[in-house]
């Protein structure tokens, strides 16, 4: 199986490629470049490989939440592909691609949004595979500092530090393009769509990330 993967929900963009069991990936040189970067990415990664467009089988895209623009792109790119070639998009949570292959029993993934706000979705194991046990939701800082469970995180630097600081079970996590592609080809029956009309990116409440 041929999968496109994209990861668009954070400034810098992320491209991968499942070819058969080999992985590539090509990341974004610039920050906030997701519209240029994309196509771009999406041709050199899919011609080193000796593929064309129509190889794909499936393309695998981060659904959120996150930046408002990268997202956006990155889904509306998706749909263009997918519709041109009649092949399925596999959403996946960027909640997920954080939790992927924690050992924890329970588990807060963060995700920074702006100012003072975050984004959090709880998780417990559940047969030995970790499972949402919450809806995601907007905290402010004061809530995350309540937090209890063992918390991974993306976003800034300097606000991760600042929370380390204040003796939370926190670690740091880069989003992968790499988990988004594991979990979508895992998942494949069941996040596959071709309903791309009702397909749109996961924004929590009326907050955005930039």
């Amino acid at each position: 199986m041929n999968l496109l993967g994209i990861e668009s929900s954070s400034r810098k963009l992320s491209i991968g490629l499942m070819k058969d069991d080999s992985f590539s990936e090509l990341h974004s040189e610039k920050i906030n470049d997701t519209a240029n970067s994309l196509p771009q990415l999406t041709k050199k990664i899919i011609k080193s490989a000796s593929l064309s467009f129509e190889d794909l089988d499936a393309i695998c895209i981060s659904a959120g939440p996150g930046s408002f623009t990268g997202l956006r792109v990155g889904m509306s790119y998706a749909k263009g592909i997918a519709m041109a070639l009649d092949i399925p998009i596999v959403p996946v949570s960027t909640f997920d691609s954080l939790a992927f292959n924690n050992s924890s029993e329970e588990l807060s993934t963060l995700i920074y949004s702006h100012g003072n706000t975050f984004y959090v979705c709880e998780y417990s194991l559940d047969g030995g595979i970790l499972l949402k046990s919450s809806k995601p939701k907007s905290i402010l800082k004061e809530d995350i500092l309540e937090l209890s469970k063992n918390i991974v995180f993306n976003g800034p630097m300097n606000i991760f530090k600042d929370l380390k600081a204040h003796n939370l079970k926190i670690e740091f996590k880069q989003l992968s393009v790499n988990n988004i592609i594991k979990i979508a080809y895992q998942n494949f029956k069941l996040l596959k769509t071709k309903s791309l009309d009702n397909l749109v990116p996961e924004y929590v409440g009326n907050f955005e990330v930039k």
